[in-house]
């Protein structure tokens, strides 16, 4: 799937704008790859548009990053709400979800959180 095609996904499936969407979908992007170990986080990053294989691949785990809930990395870096931030998480998950493949999707649910995990579900 492409770049632009991705964040139109977003955008339906949250109803956001344009900036928003790309804004949501690069944030999940980040934070899904801190909690991949390296050989993961190159298979995730290969599945997806250019742009965001770059960012996949670029951002590395720190003790904050990775162990921060996702909810609160999108509140503090996107400067919004809870339940905005959820809207947020929910809608680039749920596009990037349709981007990958169903492997890629278990590799990456079994690497992250279990409250993310139950978050994302």
């Amino acid at each position: 799937m492409k770049y632009r095609e991705l964040i139109k996904k977003v955008q339906n499936y949250s109803g956001f704008s344009d900036d928003e969407s790309e804004d949501a979908l690069q944030m999940m992007v980040e934070s899904l790859a801190v909690h991949l170990n390296e050989g993961e986080r190159k298979d995730f990053a290969s599945q997806l548009p250019e742009r965001l294989q770059d960012l996949a691949l670029s951002v590395f785990a720190n003790e904050r990053n990775s162990h921060e809930d996702i909810v609160e990395q999108f509140m503090e870096n996107e400067r919004i709400d809870e339940s905005r931030a959820k809207k947020q998480i929910f809608a680039a998950w749920q596009a990037l979800k349709d981007g990958l493949s169903k492997g890629e999707v278990e590799h990456i649910r079994a690497q992250l959180p279990n409250r993310t995990v139950a978050f994302l579900h």
